[in-house]
């Protein structure tokens, strides 16, 4: 297929399913991915070249500028859109006073973002179910223009969670890893972190399936490939797009 077909049918599908990869400033990316000579600063519009979305790994470090998030929305087209990261200092402290206003302090810092953004991946690192942190978080983010989605360890798949998630009308990621069992995705937003170390044709002929299924039942659809070093994540993503119906 020629280079032209290729970004229309990536433009065609970029409102029904998502596909991206985890960050997009990788050095190691320029040869495999980036033509060669690419900068830091070109990175950014030469991803939205090819995805037209990218799970943001900046905002889980620390709250973005409002200038550097402008200059975001400025270098992707229209129909682009940055799932972010939430910051760590509401998935990973400890305690929980005043957890509500750090969400709040997000939110906030990622209003310049404005259409561009995507949904907000929380993810809890506790292996074991904490509903009553659960519940200060989702109440913290009800309300919010925030489309919540949760990252959480396999101990969490229980009733009172799926619960409590689709009452807040938030999503419940599936990841896909090395060795381990896929559990479906739940919620409005199907969103899907690709994390095996290699994908098989068949593998991503497989996801391609179900992304679509997902599609066809009114879900916005996200998938995202995982970051490495010899640029596999941007080359799997590019062959999962050209597998979607």
């Amino acid at each position: 297929m020629e280079p032209g077909l290729v970004e229309a049918n990536f433009a065609a599908l970029s409102t029904r399913i998502r596909i991206g990869t985890s960050g997009w400033s990788y050095p190691a990316w320029v040869g495999p991915f980036y033509p060669a000579g690419t900068s830091a600063a070109k990175m950014l519009p030469a991803y939205a070249q090819t995805f037209t979305t990218v799970e943001a790994h900046a905002t889980y470090r620390r709250l973005p500028t409002a200038a550097a998030l402008a200059k975001w929305r400025t270098q992707v087209p229209d129909e682009f859109r940055f799932a972010l990261k939430a910051h760590i200092g509401i998935t990973h402290r400890r305690d929980t006073d005043g957890l509500d206003e750090r969400v709040a302090a997000f939110a906030a810092s990622v209003e310049p973002l404005g259409d561009r953004t995507g949904p907000v991946l929380f993810v809890l690192p506790h292996h074991q179910p904490d509903l009553d942190r659960l519940d200060l978080l989702l109440a913290a983010v009800t309300g919010r223009p925030l489309e919540a989605v949760f990252e959480l360890a396999p101990g969490w798949r229980i009733d009172p969670v799926y619960e409590r998630l689709a009452q807040a009308g938030a999503s419940l990621a599936a990841i896909d890893r090395d060795g381990e069992p896929v559990a479906e995705p739940r919620g409005p937003v199907a969103y899907v972190r690709l994390r095996r170390s290699t994908y098989a044709e068949d593998d991503l002929d497989a996801w391609a399936r179900r992304l679509d299924g997902y599609a066809q039942a009114g879900r916005a659809v996200y998938a995202f490939l995982k970051h490495d070093e010899g640029g596999d994540g941007p080359r799997y993503a590019r062959a999962l797009v050209g597998k979607l119906p």
